[in-house]
This record gives structure tokens, C-alpha cells and sequence, in this order.
């Protein structure tokens, strides 16, 4: 929601940080925003040391929306890109997006998007339904979390028992919805517990989709269905007043069943062969389980303890069924392909991680400093892999084979891979008067293990490397309390991200296409340095936030480059070459704000609030602009709440500008667009509520431009396969008892 920056009235009393590494509403109260992700403790968001996004419970049950995109709809210089077969891609955080933004849930990170065209997996691996905040930290995060958090973090955080039991002993809780834009319907039970020091939180979630409506040629709508199962579990004892151990369990598991229209395919040829019919079953399967001890003291001089071990392992394995007309085999070269034959191929990405972290937190003075020291390890390895297997029958003769079809099979994209990561941290807050200076440094120790067998082989002569690298990577921050409504802040933060697994070693031959993707062991980690200065107010009646930004990158990694053309052994002609790279430098700066106005102090009445962002950005080697960087996006609404907040509404207008083209006329870039949502809701009692939203209320035929990110103008004929849904309604019902 708009408000997702807000600060309440009244929180500007409260201290500006918090003595818990886990703050709930009933420990710090409801009116009270708290981030945890910028300093990695807890701290008010107004005093926070650079800009972050914040969604909490109540932002995330009012947008009834189904996925990540929904919640970030209305966030200038965020951005989600949506694949029509995957599903959630990639996030955007000021114009960085793939392995330059960490994702993780509850401290464990999240698997990386596998893209290696023409395959891809998603990041979508998160039910927003077990969810009790979203935080997105905006530029480097590196100096925390290590590698990945070069352009951003988003931080999920699971429900906690204490959600649920602030003056019951039980609780249980019916939720229904559904919208038109994908013809979904989904429903989740959740439960909660407490018997004297044990508390428990448990929810199941369901949800049936169908392909988008998309607002374009029906012929390029490509028939979906889809369904996903979510179980989640949180066992919290609680050994006394400041120590507590919780266990939690999180399963998701999604289907998507895509049959592809004949237009969104039939212009992929190969020559001897064209695809008749075209059909994907992609799957996500996440579990994890993690186990926490927490002691929180905020009197005491160490203030708090966090350990934390945990197993993750994630699934993508997708089925495909090709059907094609091959040419009859020992025709002469131009025979037209006339015989029938079926390709049934399985595809699988594996990513699987265990690891444990330490966080440790110390309160002291010296002098008219006060200081809160925070220090920790974190330690993961991470298993990769990526077989697939493939089988062609010719309808006509049933012969069979696995080779040349274009590849040979079984293969892999890359040798399986394991990446052990070690990081070390430190920072102290220190608090002087109306200052707060932020120093913080961390070292990560990066290694990449890789073992080849014959299937990586079978289609790669180039052997993979092992790889390792080390880094430091420091931040300093200040925050200058002008008054007790204002702050000032700015910061440098170096950011720093290791080429992965697949960048490194990727490596196979189409030889019928006429291309090869060749490994680059001599690939170095990019690094950043980031400077951000901003202002922030919070009034009783109004909040306020504008920050300017401004990044140098060095050794940024362009994946999969075309690096020219190489004649490979055994063949004459020459072959296009991929290949991942080392750009030598690019920058991106930029400018955001938010606002909010309310026409009376309290929380009810109406109010007006806005955002905007832009950014640019430039290769600075090729001297053209980069092209992961979102258009200009400015939101504006008119917001009225009922007394006691018995009701709502929002009538929100979005304008996004026309992406700064790179000058490269095989690109199609899509045009601006203007839309206007109207959402609302309705407590019919203190137990059940209603939540609506009515969206592209005007039946605007638009573009997200970071889904046609690339898209080659030569295709500009099926672009209505990326169009967004017209006019389109969701809604949730939920009922406590």
C-alpha cells in the first residue's frame, strides 16, 4: 500500500532503538514502525540509517493481492518482472534485480532465479499468507549480509504466535478470496495456541489460478492452470522472561500447467524441424525447517543473543511435451518437415542450503557516547544442480533418440556446484546527543566447488573451475535529529556480489541453432560503492521522506554476452559465442519521495499521499544505458478511514513513464501508461472483515516494461502475450473465532 512507509502519530515519542532482536505489536505497540533489516536490530523507522520499505501485518491483509508484485504496486523504484510460464522472476530495487537483490525468509536466504535461455525458473518460493512483515531495504546491504545484497535486501518475516494470542489463549481463522484478473480462488485456516510457556502457530493454504486475462489478442493468451498447497508451522517455548526457542516448519508447493499458444511459439524454427504444439509443467517445491534461540535483555549490557540453524531445500523440476514435424531422416537439405514426432523432455533446478548463523548485541557507554555494538557469523553451503533429460520419438517410424535434439542427453547447464560462505560482521550504533553514527564492517570468504560428470561433459568440452574470492565490505551512516519530528540521514555503504555457479561454468552447444554458451573461470565479483543522503519527517498529521541516491559499480557482470563468433572443433563454420563477462564500470543515481497528509490528527478522516521515483543508468563502458532500470513512476491517492477504522477507502492513480531507451532499435520499448485503483474495506464486526480492491478501473491496455525488459522489437506481433489485465476485481474475507 501507499502507506507501507508511513509513521503513525505518537511513534515519535518512543526511543529511537529498541533493546529486542525480534520486536512484535505487543511488545513495542501497534502504532509504533519498526525496521529490523537496515542495522539488523531492531530501530524506528524514522530514525532509520537509509531507505526501507516497510509492509506489515495489517498492509499485507488489506491488499488482497496474491503475490509480491501486488504489494509492491504502488512503490516507485521497485519493480517486479512476471513471467507469463514462471511465474515471479526477478525484483527490481533501483534499477538492480536478479542475484544483486537478496531475498530471505527469516533470516535464511532465498534460491536465486536460474535463467539460462531459453529455460528460467522463478523466485516466487513465499506464500504472502504466512507472512508478518515485508521489509525492502533500497541499496547496499552488504556490509550485513554479504554477497547478493549489492543493488537491495527484501526481508520476509514469518508469523509468531504472539500475532494472535494478545489476550486469548486460542485462536483460529477462516480466510476467502479470490479475483477476476487470473480467475483465482484461494483459502487458508490458520491456528494459533498457548498451554503456560508453549505457543504454537500453524496455517494452511490453498490456491487454484488460471492463465491472466489478459487486456490483448485473445490468440496470444497461452492456456494455465495452476495450484499450490502452503503449510506452515512455529513451535515457541518460552524458557523464561528474556529466552525463548522456536521451531519452525514451511512447506510450499506449487503446479503451473502451461499449454503454450500456437503464436508464442511458432516462430522458434530450426531449420529441419517446427514446432507444432507446445506444453510446460513447472513446479515449485520449497521446505525448510529452522531451529532459533533468542535472549533479549534490553536493560542489560549484552542485550541480545540470536543462534540460528536451519535446512533449506527447493525444487523447480518441469516437464515439457514438444510436438514437431521433422524432415524425413537422409533428406536433402530444404526438404519440408512432414513427419510428426513428440519430444518429451524433464528439466529440474535443485537448491539446497543449510547453515547457521550468531548475532550478538552489547550495550555500553563511554563518555556522553552510548553505544549498542552488534556482532555476528554467518555460515551456509549451497548445493546446485541442474540435470535435464530428453527423449524424441518419431510418430511415424517410432524410432527413438536422445542426441542432437538440439542437445544430447542426459545433460547438465552446469557441473553440480557447491558455494560455502563464511561472513563476519560488526557495527556499532553510537549515539550522541541528536547524532547517530553507524559504522559497520563485514568480511565474506566466497569459495565455489564444482564436480563434473559425464552428463556435464556430454554437451561442454571447456573444463569447469572452482572458484573463490574474499571481500570487505564497510558502511558508515549518520542520522542528525533536527527536531523531535525530523531527521537527517546519508550513508556510504560498499556493496559487493560473487558471480555464481552458472556465470562461471555454464557452458553447452546448440549446433543445430547455430551457438554455444562458454565458461568464464576468469570472472570477478562486481562491487559497489553506494552514497545515499535523505530527509525524514514524521507529524501528527503527516509524514514526509525524499532520498537521493548515488551508485558506482566496478567488474558488473554482464550474463551471457554475445562475445562474438568461435569455430568449435569438429565444424567448419563458426558459431555465435556467449558468455558471461566483467564490464568495467556503470553507475546508477537517482531520486525518491513519499508523502502523506491527513486533514485531522487522528487515524480516521481523509488524507491525501504521494510517491515518486526515477532513476538512470549507464554502462559506462559501452556508454548506453543499462537497461534493468525502471521508468520514472510517480502514485497519488485520496484516503478516507471510518471511525474506530470500521471502514476504508483508497482511490490510487498510477503514472509510469516511457523507459529511457539504450538506442538500439531491436529492442521494443514499451510506452507510459496512467491507471486508477479503487480498494476498500469493511469490518462487519470485531471478527469479520472484508477487504476489496477494484484495479485498472479505466480498462487501460498497459505494459509492465520490467516484463518486455529485451524483448526484440522483431517479435513486437505477440506482445499482447505480456499485456496486463483490464478492469479486474479481488477480494478476501476473513473470519476470526
Amino acid at each position: 500500500m501507499l502507506g507501507g512507509l508511513g509513521m503513525a502519530s505518537g511513534a515519535i515519542a518512543q526511543p529511537e532503538t529498541v533493546g529486542q532482536l525480534q520486536a512484535t505489536p505487543t511488545q513495542l505497540g501497534d502504532d509504533l514502525q519498526i525496521t529490523v533489516t537496515t542495522t539488523r536490530t531492531p530501530r524506528q523507522l524514522l530514525a532509520a540509517p537509509g531507505t526501507v520499505t516497510l509492509f506489515d501485518r495489517e498492509n499485507l491483509e488489506r491488499n488482497p493481492g496474491a503475490n509480491l508484485r501486488d504489494i509492491l504496486r504502488y512503490e516507485p523504484g521497485l519493480s517486479v518482472q512476471q513471467s507469463p510460464r514462471a511465474g515471479i522472476r526477478n525484483i527490481n530495487i533501483r534499477g538492480l534485480d536478479d542475484a544483486r537483490v537478496l531475498l530471505q525468509i527469516d533470516g535464511i536466504r532465498l534460491p536465486n532465479e536460474f535463467n539460462l535461455p531459453p529455460f528460467g525458473t522463478g523466485r516466487d518460493f513465499v506464500d504472502l499468507g504466512t507472512l508478518r512483515r515485508v521489509e525492502v531495504l533500497r541499496g547496499p546491504g552488504s556490509s550485513l549480509y554479504g554477497s547478493d545484497a549489492l543493488g537491495g535486501v527484501v526481508t520476509f518475516s514469518t508469523l509468531e504466535p504472539s500475532d494472535f494470542l494478545v489476550d486469548r489463549d486460542s485462536y483460529a481463522r477462516l480466510d476467502i478470496g479470490g479475483s477476476s484478473a487470473d480467475s483465482s480462488f484461494s483459502n487458508a485456516l490458520t491456528v494459533a495456541a498457548r498451554a503456560d510457556r508453549l505457543e504454537f502457530v500453524g496455517r494452511y493454504g490453498r490456491r487454484d489460478f488460471r492463465e491472466p486475462n489478459r487486456l490483448g489478442d485473445i490468440q496470444f493468451r497461452d492456456r494455465q492452470a495452476g495450484g499450490s498447497n502452503s503449510y506452515f508451522g512455529k513451535l515457541v517455548y518460552r524458557l523464561d522472561e528474556q529466552q525463548t526457542l522456536r521451531l519452525t516448519a514451511d512447506i510450499l508447493n506449487r503446479a503451473t500447467n502451461t499449454f503454450f499458444a500456437p503464436p508464442n511459439f511458432q516462430p522458434e524454427t530450426g531449420g529441419a524441424t517446427t514446432i507444432a504444439s507446445l506444453f510446460s509443467g513447472l513446479s515449485a517445491n520449497r521446505s525448510r525447517i529452522s531451529l532459533d534461540y533468542n535472549f533479549d535483555n534490553p536493560s542489560g549490557s549484552l542485550r541480545a543473543i540470536r543462534v540460528q540453524a536451519y535446512y533449506q531445500n527447493t525444487e523447480t523440476p518441469e516437464t515439457t511435451l514438444e510436438e514437431r514435424r521433422l524432415a524425413p531422416a537422409g533428406s536433402p537439405p530444404g526438404t519440408p518437415p512432414s513427419q510428426l514426432a513428440r519430444r518429451d523432455g524433464f528439466n529440474n533446478f535443485l537448491d539446497r542450503i543449510v547453515g547457521g548463523n550468531l548475532q550478538l548485541s552489547n550495550a555500553f557507554t563511554t563518555g556522553e557516547l552510548n553505544h549498542t555494538l552488534t556482532y555476528g557469523v554467518d555460515v551456509s553451503t549451497q548445493r546446485n544442480e541442474r540435470p535435464r533429460r530428453r527423449v524424441q520419438t518419431n510418430l511415424v517410424t517410432g524410432a527413438q533418440t536422445q542426441n542432437n535434439i538440439p542437445d544430447n542427453f542426459p545433460t547438465k547447464d552446469f557441473p553440480d556446484s557447491d558455494t560455502l560462505r563464511v561472513g563476519v560482521y560488526v557495527q556499532n550504533e553510537i549515539e550522541w546527543g541528536d547524532v547517530s553514527i553507524i559504522p559497520g564492517l563485514r568480511f565474506d570468504s566466497y569459495g565455489l566447488a564444482v564436480t563434473a560428470d559425464a552428463d556435464f561433459f556430454r554437451n561442454s568440452s571447456p573444463p569447469p573451475a572452482n572458484f573463490s574470492t574474499t571481500s570487505f565490505s564497510p558502511r558508515l551512516a549518520v542520522i542528525w535529529k533536527l527536531s523531535p519530528e525530523i531527521r537527517l540521514f546519508g550513508q556510504y555503504a560498499r556493496g559487493f556480489r560473487a558471480p555464481l555457479y552458472d556465470e562461471i561454468n555454464s557452458g553447452f552447444a546448440n549446433t543445430l541453432a547455430g551457438y554455444f554458451v562458454a565458461p568464464n573461470p576468469d570472472l570477478k565479483a562486481e562491487t559497489s560503492d553506494g552514497f545515499e543522503l535523505g530527509l525524514r519527517g514524521s507529524f501528527p498529521q503527516g509524514r514526509f521522506s525524499i532520498a537521493a541516491f548515488y551508485n558506482n559499480y566496478s567488474n558488473f557482470i554482464e550474463r551471457f554476452a554475445n562475445t562474438g563468433t568461435q569455430t568449435l572443433p569438429g565444424f567448419t563454420r563458426p558459431f555465435l559465442r556467449f558468455q558471461s563477462r566483467n564490464a568495467a564500470s556503470a553507475r546508477i543515481y537517482g531520486l525518491e519521495a513519499s508523502g502523506e497528509y491527513r486533514f485531522q490528527p487522528e487515524n480516521e478522516g481523509f488524507s491525501l499521499l504521494a510517491s515518486l521515483g526515477f532513476a538512470v543508468g549507464d554502462d559506462l563502458t559501452a556508454d548506453r544505458p543499462l537497461t534493468t532500470i525502471n521508468p520514472f513512476k510517480a502514485v497519488a491517492g485520496l484516503r478516507y478511514r471510518g471511525a474506530a477504522e470500521r471502514w476504508g477507502a483508497e482511490l490510487i492513480g498510477t503514472f509510469v513513464g516511457t523507459p529511457r531507451a539504450p538506442g538500439d532499435t531491436r529492442l521494443l520499448i514499451p510506452d507510459g501508461y496512467v491507471t486508477v485503483d479503487l480498494l476498500g474495506f469493511v469490518k462487519f464486526s470485531p471478527l469479520v472483515r472484508l477487504n476489496v480492491g477494484l484495479l485498472n478501473l479505466f480498462n487501460t491496455k498497459y505494459f509492465e516494461y520490467a516484463d518486455l525488459r529485451n524483448f526484440a522489437a522483431a517479435d513486437r506481433f505477440r506482445v499482447d502475450r505480456f499485456a496486463q489485465p483490464g478492469i479486474n476485481f479481488n477480494a478476501n474475507l476473513s473470519w476470526q473465532f
